[in-house]
C-alpha cells in the first residue's frame, strides 16, 4: 500500500482502493470483545470523565457508537443518550444495553445534541472536510473526537521498519472501510481550526494494553498465537516508553462548537 506525507502540513493519507467486504461479521466475536472491545470499554470511562472535566453536559450523541460503551459510561455519568451506527450487529448489541440507536448514518435528518462524539470514525471517511461542516450542525455545543495518531510509537515503528503486515493492521486494508487519513496531535488541530472550532483539551490515550496484544494480533486468523506472543515484549517496552513521552496511538480532543 501507498502513504501520502503532506509537505505542508504533515497530514498522512492513503488512497481508497482494493476494499474487502470484511466487518464485524466476518471476525470472531469473542476474540474481538477480548482485544478491541476491551480497550474500547476501559476506555469508555476515561473518555467521559474527560468530557467532563471541560464542562460536557445534556445530551450526548455518539456517532459510530460501535458496541455503546461510551454511551453507557456517559448514561452512568447523568447525560441522556443516544447512537447512531451502520453496522447492523454492533447497532443491536448497544440496543441490548438499553440505548437508543439509530442503524445508519449521520445525515442532515440527525437531531442534534449538546456533546456529539466521533470516536475512531474521522479516519474511516472519504470527506472529512463535508463530514466537519455536518456535525457542526448537530453539536449545540461540543465535538469530542477520537483518532489513532500517527504520533503513536506503534504507527512509527511499523512504518519506519516497513513492516508490511503491520501497517495494513493500523491502515485497515483489508476491512470494508479501511483508514483514509492518519492525523497526529497538530494535524487533527490544524484541521479542526479550518473550521472554526476551538480546542478544549487534549488527551492520548493507551491504545494497545498489554493483555490485549495476542487476540487483538490474532483476531483476523492469519496469525499463529505463538507468533502473536513474541510481539508482547515489544508491546510492553513501547507502552513504557509511551508513557514517558506521554504520547500514544489514540488521540483524543474536545472542541467547542461556535
Amino acid at each position: 500500500m501507498t502513504v501520502h506525507r503532506c509537505r505542508s502540513c504533515g497530514l498522512r493519507t492513503s488512497p481508497v482502493s482494493g476494499r474487502r467486504d470484511t466487518s464485524y461479521a466476518d471476525v470472531d466475536l469473542d476474540a474481538y470483545l477480548q482485544s478491541i472491545g476491551s480497550v474500547r470499554q476501559a476506555q469508555a470511562e476515561e473518555i467521559v470523565a474527560f468530557a467532563r472535566e471541560h464542562g460536557a453536559d445534556g445530551e450526548w450523541l455518539d456517532v459510530g457508537c460501535g458496541y455503546g460503551y461510551v454511551l453507557d459510561a456517559a448514561r452512568e455519568a447523568g447525560f441522556r443518550v443516544r447512537g447512531i451506527e451502520p453496522n447492523a450487529i454492533a447497532a443491536e448489541a448497544a440496543r441490548a444495553r438499553g440505548i437508543g440507536v439509530h442503524h445508519g448514518l449521520l445525515d442532515e435528518s440527525t437531531p442534534p445534541a449538546d456533546i456529539v462524539s466521533t470516536l475512531d470514525v474521522l479516519e474511516h471517511l472519504d470527506d472529512i472536510n463535508a463530514f466537519a461542516k455536518l456535525v457542526k450542525t448537530k453539536a449545540r455545543a461540543l465535538w469530542l473526537i477520537k483518532v489513532p495518531s500517527s504520533d503513536g510509537l506503534f504507527f512509527r515503528f511499523a512504518h519506519l521498519l516497513r513492516i508490511r503486515s503491520a501497517v495494513e493492521r493500523l491502515w485497515q486494508t483489508h476491512y470494508e472501510h479501511p483508514h483514509t487519513v492518519y492525523f497526529d496531535q497538530a494535524t487533527l488541530a490544524r484541521f479542526v481550526q479550518k473550521h472554526g472550532l476551538d480546542i478544549l483539551g487534549v488527551r492520548h490515550l493507551q491504545e494497545v494494553p498489554i493483555r490485549t496484544v495476542v487476540p487483538r494480533l490474532t483476531l483476523a486468523g492469519d496469525m499463529p498465537r505463538w507468533k502473536a506472543r513474541l510481539a508482547v515484549p515489544v508491546a510492553f517496552t513501547i507502552n513504557v516508553i509511551e508513557r514517558l513521552r506521554r504520547r500514544s496511538d489514540a488521540l483524543l480532543m474536545l472542541v467547542r462548537v461556535r
